[in-house]
């Protein structure tokens, strides 16, 4: 099944889910919804009471005051205050994760203390003032109230305890008091109910839909990103570590496209692989072979090191990129990656032996050098691979070839990186096919962290020298001899 597949499923079943989700996270974002709108419409509700307080104080100022209807007026003004407050404190504020119940209740008793003090103004006020003012105060309020129901779509319960109180006031006022005939003013007040009913409804329907709506969307997307997250680990484990985060952060273009860089490449293969591979039957082979290119990784990662390929028993190795730490530091991290496999080598093959998978000691030939890759993704649109080639791998691959049974061989120019920390003896010089001039090869003998621990070795390698002496298998008069007899011809030139 291929990743468009799995998203179309995953996605199938997130609305699936969504159908059957539980109550609490729909009423959670439902409240979010509803805080937030409260929040937006604050600059409008302030404005709105302010100007319905201001719009009725002009027709008659006289009348307010002596009707008192001044004072619930003056309370509707502090209640103001209190929205500004809150709207201030709130500006700037990221959307809610989570509304608690208790504000929302909060905003619906808001709401009703505000529609109550509109009712007792408007009541105080109408028997003080003209017919033809009192039926500005009822439009105003009809006005009022289709404003509450647009303004906070999300809320019809809000806009009820708001639009309820004071609308209902003013209507019967109006026709204790003749503001229009009752015939008339009972189908304005009809309609008028009627369609502030259908609003609010339509409202919430609207707003119910677009919750569940927001809810499948983001479920949906965080099912996406964690599908896309397990196909991209997946992949992961056909690359390198290295590549793999280079090429999801974007550093890494995938296109075919190469570079010239420095590297050190390391090339390893199991000595008689074919041999021990007779002895064993498929399924313990691919046992051992799993464990062994399992622990090789962990010591190239532990090292820094861009595993390339396997091919059967070989690993292929470079150091340099995507990152570099310099080709000096990145041929030392190489060399020293490849002690620490040999190292790691004898200790799991002693569980193989424990185990019954082999009866003998398996030993590794490691080849190392250092110089001019192309480095870059090989091959079409459709399969691409990124790889290394060139002359500089050609020859660590011959070098591996070369190198002793449990053996590093370096080329010369890796061991004019590290021979201020390796011992390394000098080799005959490798004529191999493809290359003009014989090439100079150095086994390694050990680093200086092992040979400083043994008194017993010494060993000196300068231009045109080395002189490695283990006390404790040396012939001492042989070894005196062949010493004077350098000595002698040192003295004669």
């Amino acid at each position: 099944m291929d990743a468009s597949m799995a998203l179309k499923d995953s996605e199938d079943a997130i609305k699936r889910s969504i159908l059957r989700q539980d109550k609490a996270s729909i009423e959670n974002e439902i409240r979010i919804v509803q805080s937030v709108q409260t929040q937006r419409s604050m600059p409008v509700l302030i404005i709105g009471n302010l100007l319905g307080v201001s719009i009725i104080t002009y027709m008659d100022p006289s009348a307010i005051i002596d009707s008192y209807a001044i004072y619930p007026f003056a309370l509707i003004g502090l209640m103001v205050l209190f929205i500004i407050r809150g709207f201030y404190n709130l500006r700037g504020r990221p959307r809610p994760a989570h509304v608690s119940l208790r504000r929302i209740r909060t905003i619906y008793f808001m709401s009703f203390i505000l529609g109550i003090f509109w009712a007792a103004g408007v009541v105080l006020v109408i028997p003080h003032l003209s017919q033809v003012h009192n039926i500005a105060v009822l439009i105003s309020m009809f006005f009022m109230c289709y404003g509450a129901v647009a303004l906070r779509p999300s809320m019809p319960i809000s806009a009820a305890l708001y639009i309820l109180p004071f609308l209902t006031a003013t209507v019967i006022s109006a026709y204790f008091h003749d503001v229009l005939e009752p015939g008339l003013l009972a189908f304005y007040t009809f309609n008028g109910f009627f369609g502030l009913g259908q609003s609010a409804w339509q409202n919430w329907q609207d707003t119910t839909e677009a919750v569940h709506l927001t809810l499948e969307r983001v479920a949906v997307e965080a099912e996406h990103i964690r599908v896309l997250e397990t196909i991209s680990k997946g992949l992961g484990k056909y690359m390198s570590p290295q590549l793999y985060q280079s090429i999801f952060s974007g550093e890494q273009e995938i296109e075919i496209k190469s570079k010239r860089k420095k590297l050190t490449v390391f090339f390893s293969d199991i000595v008689n692989f074919t041999e021990i591979t007779d002895q064993l039957e498929p399924e313990e082979l691919t046992t051992l072979l799993n464990e062994y290119l399992t622990e090789m990784s962990v010591v190239t990662l532990d090292h820094g090191g861009t595993l390339d390929k396997f091919i059967g028993d070989a690993v292929v190795i470079y150091f340099g990129d995507p990152k570099s730490n310099g080709v000096k530091n990145d041929a030392t991290a190489c060399v020293k990656m490849a002690m620490a496999m040999q190292k790691r080598l004898t200790v799991i093959q002693q569980d193989w032996k424990d185990r019954g998978l082999i009866d003998q000691s398996i030993q590794t030939r490691v080849g190392i050098n250092t110089g001019y890759c192309t480095v870059g993704n090989f091959g079409s649109e459709e399969r691409m691979d990124y790889t290394i080639i060139g002359n500089t791998v050609n020859m660590a691959a011959r070098l591996e070839t070369r190198a002793q049974a449990g053996g590093i061989l370096i080329g010369n120019e890796t061991h004019s990186l590290v021979k201020d920390w390796i011992y390394a003896e000098e080799q005959e010089p490798l004529v191999m096919k493809g290359f003009r001039k014989p090439y100079r090869t150095f086994k390694v003998i050990e680093g200086p962290d092992v040979v400083n621990s043994t008194d017993h070795l010494f060993h000196h390698q300068s231009t045109g020298a080395t002189i490695t002496i283990d006390r404790n298998l040396i012939d001492k008069t042989e070894v005196r001899k062949t010493l004077q007899e350098a000595l002698d011809q040192l003295n004669q030139t």
